[in-house]
């Protein structure tokens, strides 16, 4: 079986600089962990994690909470997340949740199935006050994605406001006035930023947004399905429709091609997040892609005590067919 002498002598460097590059450290220069990376790769170097654990005195494992909720974000942020443990010689640990139970059940607790470093919350989790309390009852290190209230742990700040806006002001350049809007559940959400963003494309814009023209949903599929049918109830209906995220704008597109209305010619759909679904509906659908990796990388940085760097997180606006008008 191969051991650390057997890198070390493969790379020609010394054991306690190969256990560094093992082990995460960021202090090894580029060039000589380049050298030990390739003899691990060369040899098929597996280093033993508890032997790992009992040099640097830690678990090793960062914990992602999830909801036992399906969304492409989530996967996305998973894999990008896994990703960037491996990258530094971590464990990603998923631990799953109920966030029905968490939402009502007074007896909630949260216990972890292992033992972590650190933790790294979603959101909208990363913003609920029954969260943050049980995780500061733990007293792990906590990274909040797009945490917008003060409270335990540290944030990964996510900004999606301005391109909200983009989206509206990209609907408004298309002819289209009467643009509403299937916004999240709750104001306190990191993702009621893009509800801001509409309101302000829309009064910059001098435009009217009727109380009606604003759906609060689940950000689900049926939710946007439903939120759809409710707008076109309306004695005077939208022309278009800005979802919080992809599965809900895809519920709502869905939902008005049943009932006969042609996209985009009746009605143009914008959603949020560049799902696969996003790219693979008929029409396509315009959408916003958030820089995932990069914000993966950035919470991974402070879960285990680097420094996560001044990142742009970005979001990119793509025009699709269901948003542009018939060429």
């Amino acid at each position: 079986m191969t051991t650390i002498r057997d890198v070390a002598q493969r790379s020609g460097i010394s054991i306690k600089t190969v256990s560094r590059v093992i082990n995460g450290a960021d202090t090894v220069r580029p060039n000589i962990r380049a050298k030990v990376e390739q003899a691990i790769r060369e040899l098929n170097y597996r280093p033993a994690l508890a032997a790992r654990q009992l040099a640097t005195g830690r678990s090793l494992v960062i914990v992602m909470l999830v909801p036992d909720v399906a969304h492409w974000y989530y996967s996305r942020l998973l894999l990008a997340a896994a990703q960037a443990c491996k990258a530094i010689g971590y464990h990603l640990v998923v631990e799953p949740f109920r966030s029905e139970k968490l939402e009502c059940d007074a007896n909630w607790s949260l216990a972890l199935t292992c033992n972590a470093d650190a933790v790294i919350v979603p959101p909208p989790w990363s913003d609920d006050a029954r969260m943050l309390a049980a995780l500061e009852g733990l007293g792990l290190p906590t990274v909040r994605i797009a945490g917008r209230r003060q409270g335990y742990g540290d944030i990964v700040e996510v900004h999606d406001r301005q391109v909200s806006r983009e989206v509206v002001e990209h609907l408004i350049a298309q002819g289209h006035s009467r643009i509403a809007m299937i916004a999240p559940p709750g104001t306190a959400m990191a993702s009621e930023e893009r509800h801001l963003g509409y309101r302000d494309a829309m009064a910059a814009a001098g435009l009217e947004v009727p109380d009606p023209f604003v759906v609060r949903g689940t950000m689900l599929f049926q939710s946007g399905a439903e939120a759809l049918q409710q707008l076109m109830a309306l004695p005077v209906r939208p022309t278009a429709v800005f979802a919080v995220n992809d599965e809900c704008a895809l519920g709502a597109m869905t939902a008005a091609l049943r009932l006969g209305f042609r996209v985009p010619q009746d009605l143009a759909f914008a959603g949020f997040d560049n799902s696969a679904q996003s790219r693979s509906a008929y029409p396509a659908l315009t959408t916003v892609e958030q820089p995932i990796e990069a914000i993966a990388q950035a919470a991974v940085a402070l879960a285990t005590g680097r420094e996560a760097g001044q990142e742009d997180f970005t979001p990119r606006l793509i025009l699709r067919e269901s948003s542009l008008k018939p060429g």
